[in-house]
């Protein structure tokens, strides 16, 4: 059945403004578009299923910063990914009514990708996808397969299979949970060291307290016999 709270999005197929060849159109390939932050991502239409509106998301108890928890997705549960905390890309206010969820199957697993919004679907020849120079982005460059221009536009290419690969995801989970250790470390440390009250203090501390609830209390009134 159907989960009433998750609405399927609609995707316009969108061509790049010129003539194509016979072989440039044997060779093109769509992509999914799709925002984090203030940057343009894209994956190879062949590594998505679907793409989806945010809805109720199940928190997982322990897990890493990154994995966001689990949903019910026509009675397949993914596990849902927030690409943002995954590479640790700064978080940027946008005008964005609902989020996505790239829905992605990996070495048999099911992911759904939290990203800001799926822009488009674009057709393109393959030779228009270059390698990614140095410095382009914020993200490990092993992730990226190229980068698109168009016209004032950078759209970097992401491989999902590398994204989401078991052993990538382990090495995140023990590197976000021990990060999450030292958090709490040092929080602990911090309120160890925040200086405690000696036992004259609130002893003082104390009589201060007796004598204001005294005072507050109403006296009682004395009437002398004429």
């Amino acid at each position: 059945m159907k989960n009433k709270d998750i609405k399927s999005v609609p995707i316009h197929t969108q061509t790049q403004q010129k003539k194509l060849t016979l072989e440039e159109e044997a060779q093109v390939i769509q992509l999914i578009v799709f925002n984090l932050g203030d940057e343009e991502y894209g994956a190879d239409i062949n590594q998505v299923r679907e793409i989806i509106r945010t809805g109720t998301i199940t928190p997982i108890p322990d897990s890493p910063d990154f994995i966001k928890g689990v949903s019910n997705v026509r009675g397949e549960i993914p596990v849902i990914i927030d690409l943002k905390a995954r590479f640790f890309l700064p978080a940027v206010k946008r005008d964005v009514e609902d989020r996505h969820i790239v829905i992605t199957e990996q070495e048999k697993n099911i992911f759904g990708l939290l990203v800001d919004e799926v822009t488009e679907v674009l057709r393109i020849p393959q030779t228009d996808i270059k390698s990614a120079p140095e410095l382009v982005t914020r993200i490990d460059r092993e992730y990226v397969s190229g980068v698109i221009t168009l016209e004032n536009r950078l759209i970097i290419m992401l491989d999902l299979s590398k994204v989401l690969s078991s052993e990538e995801l382990g090495r995140l989970t023990e590197f976000s949970q021990r990060h999450r250790s030292v958090v709490e470390e040092r929080a602990r440390r911090e309120q160890e060291q925040q200086p405690a009250e000696t036992s004259v203090e609130v002893s003082a501390k104390a009589e201060v307290e007796d004598a204001d609830q005294k005072a507050a209390q109403p006296q009682p009134v004395q009437v002398e016999d004429e």
